[in-house]
Order: structure tokens, then sequence, then C-alpha cells
């Protein structure tokens, strides 16, 4: 059952008792750095690879980064059926008669092996764009919530004559930040849920 289904079906407040929710904020936030480290090793080692082709020293590169991508997947299938609990078919098992050779084409000949590889290429702008978001409602949240505290230790603003003390109308960011904890906890879960989707269609048997 995927985890942010369940955290919609308790209702609009339900999703700020839920670990999931945080859960969720955890794994779009460590989107980010997967991505970058994805995309550096395997922007790297197939640039490196189909670049010394010629000399055939690129063959094992090439086979290292299929090899070192196809156990990312893994990775990231495990990540999307345990953290965000989004069920996925799993891929069946390549065959074991016929040696490297017959492993290797059963390995070029599947789909989830390119569509894996994409997956993991489209995790950094991916993640760069969850993180984004992410922090943006996180920190606008925390700033209306928490609006009356800074204003408080903060000097009256004066202009001339003219003096404001915002502290009375901080109230009203308040007034607006709590009803945006859970909206914007709703966002970040319904982000994670297509996150786990995506993985689902890409890493898994369809």
């Amino acid at each position: 059952m995927n985890g942010t289904n369940e955290t919609a079906k308790r209702g609009f407040f339900g999703a700020v008792f839920d670990p999931q929710s945080y859960i969720n904020i955890v794994y779009l936030l460590l989107a980010l750095p997967l991505g970058i480290a994805y995309f550096t090793f395997l922007v790297t080692g197939l640039s490196l690879g189909f670049g010394l082709i010629i000399t055939l020293v690129g063959i094992p590169i090439l086979l290292l980064v299929l090899g070192g991508s196809s156990l990312l997947v893994k990775f990231e299938r495990w990540a999307a059926q345990e953290v965000l609990k989004q069920p996925i078919v799993q891929p069946s098992a390549q065959p074991v008669d016929g040696g490297w050779w017959a492993r290797l084409k059963a390995h070029l000949s599947n789909r989830i092996t390119w569509t894996g590889l994409l997956y993991l290429l489209l995790k950094f702008p991916f993640g760069i764009a969850t993180f984004t978001i992410v922090v943006t409602l996180i920190s606008v949240t925390i700033g209306f919530v928490t609006a009356p505290a800074y204003t408080w230790a903060s000097d009256s603003l004066t202009w001339g004559s003219w003096e404001f003390d915002p502290f009375p109308w901080s109230w009203i960011l308040t007034i607006i930040g709590i009803p945006m904890i859970f909206i914007s906890l709703h966002l970040i879960n319904g982000i994670a849920y297509l996150s786990g989707k995506m993985a689902q269609v890409m890493l898994g048997k369809v």
C-alpha cells in the first residue's frame, strides 16, 4: 500500500500526525545529492567509455558503468518500496545458463536496464526541482508561523516622525501560516507520490 495514499485517507489534518509525511520530506531532500552523484558517475563513465571505445579500453569502462547503474537502480527500487511504500513488481531474474555472454545479452535486452539508466539521469533535474519546492514550502511556512517572534525581537519601523510597530500585524501571517502547514505537507506528499509512481513505471515490471 502506498504510504502517501494512506496519508491522504487520514484527511486534511492527518498529514501533520503521519510520520510518512516527514519521511517523504527526507526522501525528497536527498534526491538532489543522490541525483548529483548519479549524474556525475554516469556522464563521466559514459563519456570516458565511448571516448575510449576505439582503443577497446572503453568497453570494460562501459560494462562497469552498466554494472554500477544496475546496483543503483536496485537501490532506488528498494527506496521507493521501503521508504515511499510504493509497490513495484520485481523484474524477472536473468538466466544463469550460457555464461557471462548470455547474462550480458539478457541484461542489454531488458527494458529496465535502459529505463533505469534514464531514471538515474533524471534524478538530477528532478532532485533540483523537489529540493527547491520542499525547501521553499518549509521556509515560507515556518517564516509565516513564527512571524510574531521575529517582529517582537525587531525594532519598530520609523519614517521621519512616523513609527510603525509590525508586531500586532504579524499575527495575520501566523493565521495564514497555520493552514499552510497542512497545505505544504499535502503538496510534499503529492510530489512523493509522483516520485513513487515514476519509480514504479521505470524501475519495475509493467
